[in-house]
């Protein structure tokens, strides 16, 4: 019987991969679409799916959408991507096509701002030393002159942060450094002088900032111009009494320069959510630091961030299949160049 909700009726929306999704965010989605979780373990897979079921949107956290994924549907309109990175998606292609990507830029920004700042305590304040030091029994006297040097830790009070992308999560960095007094350096060649000063932070090179700073962080998208934005130049200019923290994209460090350069001590630790494999290779080198801290590309797994997160999506999804434009439209300017938006 043909009724509205008829799922044979309704535009498919293609979920890639598996990620979290609230109640509510779901029934947004089957107001508009019927909502199919793909469980492809290949290219070719989600091709046979997508094509399968004519999609018209398609979900994505990490699965790669490709021009062949997007060919396999004709009525395709919009690539919702689940969190802030969309290096998975080939802009080019969907733009050629016409063919709307979104993001949920900020809605995980908090979560990833203060993960951020829980990797500088933890390497500040050495805390991963100290509590190996306990468990190992080597704590045996009260006397502050009973504990080894190596415990003797950091204050980030006036310390210098630089902040290497000043976007949604970066601000926010920016704004909680504030509350340890901490004077923030900033690049950006996105963000003019005006707003970064508007944002707490003074902007300058990026030379300059890694030369200064006390602790780096990195919030950039990956693309061509930030992709191993970090190497051993880089790494060289930094204090070694520095720390380093990536929780954007793997592939925005050198890996085997990062090795080297904690290897030589040419930076005092680094605190990584993100790595250039994923999962991380048990053998990885980076595992065996001691002044390395290393999480799961979790920065954005809060609760309230990944519900945030998830109506976002859903928001999105049903703005596209509304025949409207969505609001973290990524592509925006590709769309207007080829003539797809007025």
């Amino acid at each position: 019987m043909s009724c509205l909700f008829d799922k044979g009726k309704l535009p498919k929306i293609i979920c890639a991969d598996r990620f979290y999704m609230v109640d509510e965010a779901i029934k947004s989605l089957e107001s508009v679409g019927e909502v199919i979780w793909a469980d492809c373990k290949s290219e070719d897979e989600l091709i046979k799916k997508v094509r399968g079921t004519s999609a018209k949107a398609i979900i994505s956290e990490y699965f790669k959408i490709t021009d062949r994924v997007m060919e396999a549907s004709p009525v395709l309109k919009g690539i919702v991507v689940y969190g802030v990175g969309y290096d998975h998606v080939d802009v080019y292609a969907a733009s050629e096509r016409g063919i709307y990507v979104a993001n949920t830029r900020g809605s995980n920004a908090e979560s990833v701002a203060e993960h951020v700042f829980a990797i500088m305590l933890i390497l500040s304040r050495k805390l991963l030393r100290a509590d190996a030091f306990v468990r190992k029994g080597g704590w045996v006297s009260r006397e502050e002159a009973g504990l080894p040097h190596e415990l003797i830790s950091q204050d980030l009070y006036e310390k210098i942060l630089g902040i290497v992308g000043l976007g949604a999560i970066g601000s926010r960095v920016a704004r909680i450094a504030h509350g340890f007094n901490m004077r923030v350096l900033a690049n950006d060649p996105y963000v003019s002088v005006e707003a970064a000063k508007e944002r707490g932070a003074e902007l300058v090179g990026l030379e300059k900032l890694l030369k200064e700073s006390d602790f780096v962080t990195l919030h950039v998208a990956l693309t061509e111009e930030t992709r191993g934005m970090i190497s051993t130049r880089e790494l060289n200019l930094m204090k070694p009494t520095a720390y380093l923290i990536n929780a954007s994209r793997g592939l925005v460090i050198d890996e085997e320069a990062l090795i080297r350069a904690l290897r030589e001590n040419k930076i005092a630790g680094a605190g990584l959510d993100v790595f250039t494999k994923e999962p991380i290779d048990l053998e990885n080198p980076l595992l065996k630091f001691d002044n390395v801290v290393i999480t799961p590309h979790c920065a954005g797994n809060s609760e309230e961030a990944l519900r945030a997160t998830s109506l976002m999506v859903s928001e999105e999804v049903v703005r596209i299949l509304r025949d409207q434009v969505p609001k973290n439209l990524v592509n925006r300017s590709q769309l207007l160049k080829r003539g797809h938006l007025s």
